[in-house]
């Protein structure tokens, strides 16, 4: 699946003009992230832990066996977020089981990343299908004239199907 054309990031009033990130500076922060914050629809607040997981532009692979599960269940539309603050990339998406044809393949990167072994199952095992990505940096330092994040803000929206 090949990310749509970036546009402008409409954040309430902070996006000024600026330069718009590539897909691939996501996918480098995506692809080196150890960790990732899923956020899902809990029954009275949303519900968020952090997992490990495998990016497979523009997919996110993770195993979770938590409350998760359940909620995802109950309602796919979950959100990811990377830890950094600073180089932001948030993944507003559905979340589904991840097919069993994909195991093998789920297995193999998952113990080159975390050397750990996981289980040859694909229970628990869930995929992330992006429906829209936004992505900034933020840079207080006072470099290129002090612009923060909405130099930068950019935002892709993948096609529903």
């Amino acid at each position: 699946m090949k990310p749509p054309e970036p546009n402008r990031a409409r954040l309430s009033g902070y996006v000024d003009a600026g330069k718009l990130l590539p897909f691939s500076w996501v996918d480098v922060r995506m692809d080196s992230a150890r960790n990732y914050w899923i956020t899902t629809n809990g029954h009275s607040f949303p519900h968020s832990r952090p997992v490990w997981g495998i990016w497979q532009s523009p997919l996110l692979y993770f195993s979770t066996g938590s409350l998760i599960a359940r909620h995802i269940a109950a309602d796919s539309r979950v959100q990811v977020n990377l830890e950094s603050g600073d180089e932001a990339v948030i993944i507003e998406g559905v979340a589904g089981p991840m097919p069993a044809t994909h195991i093998d393949q789920w297995v193999a990167a998952y113990r080159a990343k975390y050397n750990w072994d996981m289980p040859r199952s694909a229970e628990d095992v869930y995929v992330v299908e992006p429906k829209r990505v936004l992505a900034w940096i933020c840079d207080s330092s006072g470099r290129d004239g002090g612009v923060l994040f909405s130099n930068t803000a950019t935002e892709w929206r993948f096609a529903t199907g």
